[in-house]
């Protein structure tokens, strides 16, 4: 059987520009790799856009996907989990079987991010208020990443060279997204993964504990584990977090 499609997703502020170390690695493996690109993570000069537009852009490069044959697995990080969690109505195996399909999105691998319960908002999940990390300095309607900076945030087992090189990458974040409520939550008909990241010091452990414990009240169970990593998995320890994503993927088939 072949094997499925690995449909990533990034981040607030970030890129799919950021996987590039995590790509090569899941084509080692022998995967093909599709990035999607959240509308919300935008110049400040545009109008913001919103969890629906994010949640439009993930369903289309899943049915991209879908619509060529092939399986596929969803990687979503940070906010991204909030995202694909609310964009896979309809693409579990169950209602793609009933629809006449013999493909589906076989599993879901969240990387410190936050699927939520539906009628949750993301600004719920990370305590109600904004981050101490939350920069309103520039506009309202954006934010951006405070003192100390994104390499105490993201990217604190980086080198110094490497997290400069990934804070200038990052770009404004829509605030309206925190504040908009999912609608489904995906976790409940598709197998789920979690990866906790323990060095991660804008969604430390503990939170990424209480998103996934907040989860399984609704009966399902994730199947889990952990890294020494920062909230960067993918830019400090890319082998391992491709590692994960594989071993997920290859028991979706």
């Amino acid at each position: 059987m072949a094997q499925p499609t690995l449909v990533l997703v990034h981040g607030s502020w970030h890129s799919p520009e950021h996987f590039e170390l995590l790509v090569p690695a899941l084509s080692n493996h022998g995967y093909k790799t599709v990035t999607a690109s959240l509308p919300s993570t935008q110049s400040m000069d545009l109008p913001p856009r919103d969890l629906s537009d994010d949640t439009a852009a993930v369903r289309d490069a899943v049915l991209a996907e879908l619509d060529q044959g092939n399986d596929v697995v969803v990687v979503a990080h940070s906010y991204g989990g909030c995202v694909a969690n609310n964009a896979l109505e309809g693409l579990n195996r169950q209602a793609r079987t009933a629809a006449g399909h013999k493909n589906a999105v076989t599993a879901i691998v969240f990387l410190c991010a936050a699927p939520l319960p539906v009628g949750t908002t993301f600004l719920a999940a990370i305590g109600g208020k904004p981050h101490p990390a939350h920069d309103f300095s520039k506009s309202k309607d954006f934010v951006e990443i405070g003192a100390p900076g994104p390499g105490y945030f993201f990217y604190n087992d980086l080198t110094p060279e490497a997290s400069e090189k990934y804070s200038a990458m990052l770009r404004p974040q829509a605030w309206i997204v925190s504040g908009q409520a999912t609608k489904y939550a995906a976790f409940v008909d598709i197998p789920s993964w979690y990866l906790f990241c323990e060095k991660d010091q804008i969604l430390p452990p503990p939170a990424q504990r209480g998103i996934v414990q907040a989860a399984e009240l609704y009966g399902i169970k994730f199947r889990t584990a952990s890294l020494e990593s920062s909230h960067s998995p993918f830019l400090s320890m890319p082998e391992e977090t491709a590692d994960f994503i594989v071993q997920a993927a290859k028991a979706s088939v």
